[in-house]
C-alpha cells in the first residue's frame, strides 16, 4: 500500500506539534524584540530623528536630563515604560538604545548621554541644597 498521509496518524502528531512549535516561536514577542529594536533604531535614524527610550522608575532629574538632551543635541526621551517592563520591552529597548547611542556618539565626537545627565543629576542636586539652606 503506498504512502499516505491521512493514514499514518504519527506522522500527523509529529507534523502538527513542529508546525505549532514554529507557530508559537514566531508569534512568542520576546525572540523578536531585539530585532524589531535594530528595525525601529535604523528607520528613525535614516529620517535623524535621534533619541533614547526610557524604562523603569525615573530618577528625579530625568526632566532636566530630557531637556538638555532636546536643547543641546536635538535628542528626545522617550518613556515607554516605567516600573512594570516585559522581558520582550527590555530587549527592544536594550537593543534600540544600543544603536541609537553609538550613532549619537559617532554624529556629535562625545557622549552627549553622559554629558547631559551628569549636568541635569549636578544641577538638581544644587537646587536641593539651596532648597536645604533656605530658611
Amino acid at each position: 500500500m503506498p504512502f499516505s498521509i491521512k493514514n499514518n496518524r504519527k506522522f500527523l502528531v509529529v507534523a502538527t506539534s513542529v508546525v505549532s512549535f514554529v507557530a508559537y516561536w514566531l508569534c512568542w514577542p520576546w525572540p523578536f524584540a531585539a530585532l524589531r529594536g535594530q528595525l525601529a533604531t535604523r528607520m528613525d535614524l535614516g529620517v535623524r530623528n535621534y533619541k533614547i527610550l526610557a524604562i523603569g522608575l525615573p530618577p528625579p532629574w530625568r526632566e532636566e536630563y530630557a531637556r538638555l538632551l532636546r536643547e543641546r543635541y536635538g535628542i528626545r526621551v522617550q518613556t515607554k515604560a516605567l516600573c512594570i517592563v516585559s522581558r520582550s520591552l527590555v530587549s527592544y529597548v536594550t537593543k534600540y538604545n544600543e544603536i541609537s547611542a553609538a550613532a549619537a556618539k559617532r554624529r556629535f565626537g562625545h557622549d552627549p548621554f553622559r554629558e547631559c545627565y551628569e549636568d541635569a543629576r549636578r544641577d538638581w542636586e544644587q537646587r536641593q541644597r539651596e532648597k536645604e539652606s533656605a530658611p
